[in-house]
């Protein structure tokens, strides 16, 4: 007796215990075991089918085919469709148990009516979209996590530009950065370069605005007695820094150049928008089209609130190190740094800390160490005693003086929104509050 069986006997019997469709038949095809579910896709119960041949029912059309003849034909597991009479179709399959001479002495089989392998099917193509989603979002998480030596990216604009860079890892596509002077677009061109499978191979700067029209051709080209720029860069990255600064006789040149050389990948960058400039004539049509295949922004510093704080302390702990000095800013300087506008970017930025860094005599740097172009007027002076004031006191008398400040420094509400990243009619609301509201003492 074969000890593979659902049930120690050879009696035809229904096996209760079972609720998937399960038929046990013998070589010649008699069906000695079925499960409460066995005929259900056939249109018939389980005592029906109970010691019928299968060759039988599949005279009869029930069964169209019948699996057990195949399977000790093969002596091997068959999976195969079966028709039944509704016209449904049914995936069967069957397994065959063997006696001790290896020959087949009863079949197993069972069967799934296709629409629910189907309804199986449409389930794991949810997960797997799940999972693929879970994917991009442990690469974004891990993208937020991503350090880039010097590059700082606390704010979310920032966050999205790295997002792009971690994206653009997997094409090999051109890019063109904007930003102003200073706002990081190097390092990020860098990095792209870094995270790229050309990693390995050369990163070529092209300063743009440097190269005079007349040698342009040949500083990309090449002469006979040196190597141009682009080849230099075969297989690597070609760096085009500053590219809106070309005239036209040398957009004209490079997209001639870009056309016959496939060997390197393209970065690019521009203060103004290359679109722009297109439609006002001062960009070739067909190099803006060559480059602009993927974009990504780097806001000014003045718009970046949290990277501009998370710099000033980053400047100041190199210079720690730097000049084995333990100094520290206080509070009122820290927040008139927050509220300069930075047309300088980062570069100005560490410039301005390192002067007040080393013209300070004290431990503590104070608003008196900034260079003089820098130093509040004492309308703009910010001081801070935060002795017996309560938090919303301190805040608001912060944001009165900030949006004082942005007053006096900028013309109009639009550009004192984009500067302190509020809406319009939010910086409006702001001015007619603390015009119309006095706040009593000027400090705290």
């Amino acid at each position: 007796m074969n000890p593979l069986l659902l049930l120690s006997n050879q009696n035809e019997e229904i096996m209760k215990k079972h609720d998937e469709d399960i038929i046990i038949t013998t070589a010649e095809g008699k069906i000695i075991k079925v499960t409460p579910k066995s005929g259900e896709h056939y249109g018939l119960s389980p005592s029906d089918l109970l010691g019928r041949s299968v060759l039988e029912l599949e005279r009869q059309g029930i069964f169209s085919p019948a699996i057990t003849p195949q399977v000790v034909e093969k002596k091997k597991k068959v999976i195969m469709v079966q028709k039944t009479p509704s016209g449904q179709k049914v995936l069967i399959t069957g397994i065959p148990l063997l006696n001790d001479e290896f020959e087949v002495e009863h079949v197993i089989s069972y069967s799934y009516e296709l629409s629910e392998l189907m309804i199986m099917k449409e389930y794991l193509d949810e997960l797997e979209s799940q999972i693929s989603l879970a994917k991009e979002e442990l690469a974004y998480f891990r993208n937020r996590q991503m350090k880039i030596k010097d590059f700082i990216s606390e704010s979310p604009s920032t966050r999205q530009a790295l997002k792009t860079v971690y994206k653009m890892k997997q094409f090999d596509t051109p890019v063109v950065i904007y930003g102003e002077h200073g706002t990081g677009k190097s390092i990020l061109a860098k990095t792209i370069h870094n995270e790229s499978e050309r990693k390995d191979q050369p990163f070529i700067e092209v300063d743009c605005p440097s190269i005079p029209d007349a040698v342009f051709e040949d500083v990309l080209s090449g002469t006979e007695q040196s190597q141009g720029y682009l080849k230099l860069s075969s297989g690597g990255t070609l760096f085009l820094k500053e590219v809106d600064q070309l005239s036209r006789s040398s957009q004209s040149i490079l997209f001639k150049l870009l056309q016959h050389h496939e060997d390197s990948r393209v970065i690019a960058t521009s203060v103004h928008s290359l679109k722009e400039a297109m439609q006002n004539g001062n960009f070739r049509e067909d190099l803006f089209y060559r480059l602009h295949l993927v974009s990504i922004e780097l806001k000014p510093l003045r718009e970046r609130p949290e990277d501009l704080s998370k710099a000033i302390t980053v400047y100041l702990n190199k210079l720690k190190r730097t000049y084995s000095r333990n100094k520290n800013i206080d509070d009122t300087l820290f927040l008139h740094l927050l509220q300069l506008p930075w047309n300088g970017n980062f570069r100005e930025l560490k410039n301005v800390v390192e002067r007040s860094f080393i013209e300070s005599e004290r431990d503590t740097i104070g608003i008196h160490d900034l260079p003089p172009d820098y130093q509040p007027t004492k309308e703009e002076q910010m001081e801070i005693d935060l002795d017996g004031k309560t938090l919303p006191h301190i805040l608001e008398f912060v944001e009165k003086k900030v949006i004082t400040n942005a007053k006096n420094r900028y013309r109009t509400t639009t550009e004192m929104a984009a500067v302190l990243g509020i809406s319009q009619p939010s910086v409006v609301r702001k001015l007619k509050k603390y015009s119309t509201t006095p706040l009593g003492d000027d400090t705290l």
